[in-house]
């Protein structure tokens, strides 16, 4: 996990970690911020933590603070991006490492996530964002010490996935959508409209895209708004995270 200043996003990225259901795992965390967050990490065991501040220069590209964290990393399989912004099912790290082993890959993808926009439009209606060929932050690959991040401000997670696609690459279906969760908050390396174009960036979906917002003027109609029952569930416990870390306090109320 790469982060700087994020300490709420943080607590929730970092319950999310505790949630995994894969046991063998340790938190890789290099925190850039100009407030140190380590402490947020003093309830997980000690063995499965790496820690690392390195002081802030806005000079420095998050292809290069990602290649600092694949340094830090011990294990044999990796997950180069935990981001502090996204949110992942519990039983994430586990499915995909079966699929890593089932199908004797060098890494694994999701062909699709769950989007959250934090707006008032919608906020409770998530919906499903896809990229043919897997979506690059859920990368979970074999440890190669000689591949790294191009040292770029925006797109080194795609051309570092790409990289991956050479090889012996899978990409989970979509019925695994609700493993890994997106959420744009307003200061992501990406746009507002980058999220929402993740429902129309496929000839099919672009033409109900239009129909559903400017004939039948109702976006929730689209189909990537149907989501299933697992990714309903995941939704409910991404929120319910979200409470527990005082996030969405606007939309939100404590149990």
């Amino acid at each position: 996990m790469v982060t700087a200043d994020r300490h709420d996003l943080c607590r929730r990225a970092i319950r999310s970690y505790q949630e995994q259901t894969w046991e063998n795992r340790e938190l890789i965390v290099l925190d850039n911020g100009k407030s140190p967050m380590q402490s947020l990490l003093s309830d997980l065991p000690e063995a499965q933590v790496n820690y690392r501040y390195v002081e802030n220069n806005e000079q420095t590209t998050i292809g290069e603070l990602r290649n600092q964290s694949l340094e830090m990393v011990s294990g044999d399989v990796v997950v180069p991006q935990w981001d502090d912004d996204d949110w992942s099912a519990p039983d994430r790290l586990e499915t995909q490492h079966a699929a890593l082993v089932r199908e004797q890959a060098d890494a694994v993808t999701l062909y699709a996530t769950l989007m959250h926009v934090d707006d008032p439009l919608y906020f409770h209606k998530p919906f499903y964002g896809l990229l043919k060929g897997g979506v690059p932050p859920t990368v979970m690959h074999l440890r190669d010490d000689e591949v790294r991040f191009p040292e770029l401000r925006r797109t080194s997670d795609t051309h570092y996935k790409n990289v991956w696609r050479q090889r012996r690459y899978h990409i989970m279906p979509m019925k695994h959508a609700h493993l890994h969760l997106r959420y744009f908050h307003g200061d992501n390396l990406w746009e507002r409209d980058h999220f929402i174009r993740r429902m129309r960036n496929t000839p099919q979906d672009l033409i109900a895209y239009g129909w559903w917002k400017f004939v039948r003027r109702n976006i929730f109609g689209h189909s990537r708004f149907q989501i299933s029952a697992d990714a309903r569930h995941a939704f409910a416990t991404y929120l319910d995270h979200s409470r527990e870390c005082d996030l969405f306090a606007e939309f939100l109320q404590k149990a």
